[in-house]
This record gives structure tokens, sequence and C-alpha cells, in this order.
């Protein structure tokens, strides 16, 4: 409670000047990419004090977001369509995460590995031969569909809002997901999805799918999660069936699917993949150390019974 006898809000937080600064440690050690106003970080860093100073003021007087820009990224010999949040924005989404980051971790799921301080995906890994010489031999295997691009602004609000209990966060960060992006044909509108290239998505991607995880896992199997790579890990194949049915319709009821070339279920003895590594038996290779990913004779869709 403050001086006023006013409890401080979640925007008194991400608006302080020790979370600012800490916020604009983390932009300044990322990317150096300019937003749609042209300022990079090296330019906003030229009057820190002063640009930080006007940020907390306009946190706590309403802030807007600005437009994100768009941008390609190639990432893995793939293109990758980004869309970028000004400087501005990326220090102020860094000061969210600063402040309500740890609520918004605190209740995940003990099977979501992505996107959360001390896991990792080798911790992923981990998990998978634990249940492996546990005795989990058979496993569904899947990806969601388009993941960041699909996630539906109803649901996530309500999630967050639920989660926050604080109506101006929750606006704040749904504004941040509802930008438009300024591409070559113009400003384009956005109703679906979280902005890929922007500091909140990662957070935002894993809450969404916080009742998905507890959902899964348990139910036919352990749930092994890594943002839209999905590994249930169950006793038999018929579990693994079961499993792959209530992944499908579970996803569904989030507006979400599965890609149907890379669902389907399999075992140790044939060998899965599952984030860069492929399982076989009791020990394993990794999946393109010569450029051309391992395909599972069962990813056709012909796996599913």
């Amino acid at each position: 409670m403050g001086k006023t006898g006013r409890h401080r809000s979640i925007i008194d937080d991400i608006s302080s000047e020790r979370t600012l600064w800490a916020a604009w440690a983390r932009v300044a050690a990322g990317s150096g990419m300019p937003g749609v106003d042209g300022v990079t970080p090296e330019r906003f860093a030229g009057r820190l004090s002063d640009n930080l100073g006007r940020l907390g003021l306009l946190l706590r007087d309403g802030y807007q977001p600005q437009p994100l820009r768009s941008a390609v990224s190639n990432r893995g010999g793939r293109p990758r369509e980004l869309a970028i949040p000004t400087v501005r924005d990326r220090v102020a989404q860094r000061a969210f995460l600063e402040a309500v980051g740890p609520r918004l971790d605190a209740d995940a799921a003990e099977s979501s590995f992505a996107y959360r301080r001390g896991r990792s995906w080798l911790d992923a890994l981990a998990k998978t031969e634990r249940c492996r010489d546990q005795g989990l031999r058979w496993v569904y295997r899947g990806d969601i569909l388009a993941f960041f691009d699909s996630i539906d602004h109803e649901e996530l609000q309500r999630t967050l809002s639920s989660r926050l209990r604080d109506p101006a966060a929750t606006a704040l960060a749904m504004a941040w997901v509802g930008a438009p992006v300024l591409s070559d044909n113009g400003l384009q509108e956005r109703r679906v999805g979280v902005p890929t290239g922007a500091p909140i998505s990662p957070a935002l991607a894993n809450l969404y799918l916080d009742l998905f995880d507890r959902a899964i896992d348990g139910r036919f199997g352990r749930l092994v999660r890594y943002a839209d790579d999905i590994a249930v890990l169950c006793p038999d194949e018929d579990s693994a069936t079961r499993a792959q049915c209530l992944v499908e319709s579970t996803l569904v009821g989030l507006k979400l699917r599965v890609q149907p070339a890379k669902s389907y279920v399999s075992n140790f003895d044939r060998g899965f993949s599952f984030l860069g590594w492929v399982f076989f038996r009791e020990n394993g290779f990794e999946e393109n150390p010569g450029g051309g990913a391992w395909v599972h004779p069962m990813s056709t869709g012909r796996g599913r019974r």
C-alpha cells in the first residue's frame, strides 16, 4: 500500500523507475532492429533517462502502443514473418514481464518447458527420457498448427483477466496483442494471434495453453510440452491413441488444431522425433545433423487409428 493508502496496481509496478531501467537492460541486450518509427535501441539510448521518464508517465496516464513493423527473418534457412514493436513498446512490454512474469509463471503446469526461467528444451528431453525409464514407452506426438498466429484474442483476454485480476493491466497487454501491422500494403488490423517478435508474446502463448496442459497431463499419460511441440508419453498404444483424441479435441476448444502431417502415435522401438532429437529404443540421435530432417514413417497420418 502506498503513502496515500492506495494499493499499488500492476501499472504502478510497470511504470516504476526501477522496473523500466531493468526492462531497458533486456531490450538493449537484444535485437537492434527499429520499429515503425525508425528508432533503434542506440538512438533511444541517446536520451535514455528522458525517454524512460516519459514512458513511465505515458504508462500511468493511458498508454497507447504504436503499430508493429512487418519484417522477415531467415532462421534456419527458412523465411519467418515477424511483427516488430517499437523500442518504446519493447521496453514497456519487458517492464510488464518484469512486474507480472512471476505471477504468470507461478501457477504454470509442470509439463510446460518453453519460455520459463530455469527451464529449457534440454529439460523437456530429460523428462521424456525419465518417462521412458518409468515404462511409458508409447507416445503421441503432435505440433500445433501456426500456434502464435492462431491464438484467439477473446479467449486470451479471459484467461489473462482471470490470472491478473487487474483490468488496466489486462487492457494494456491486449492492446499490444491487437496492435496493427504496418507492411508494404499499409496498416493491417490484427484480430487473431500474438505478434511474433514481441517480447510479451511467448509468456502470453504459454498462459493460453495452461488449461490445455492441465487437461492433458495425467489423463492417459504424461505430457511434455515445449511451446507448440507436444509429446504425451503413455503406457500402451491404446492410451496413446486416446491421448491423441483428447489433445485434438482440447485444442479445438481453444480454436487451435494440430498439423496432420506431424501428428502420429509411435513408441521408443519404432522411434520418434521431438525438439530436434530422435528417440530410438534406449538411445537416440540428432534429428538433422546433415541438414535433412528425419521423417517418421507414421507422420503422414497413417498412424491414426
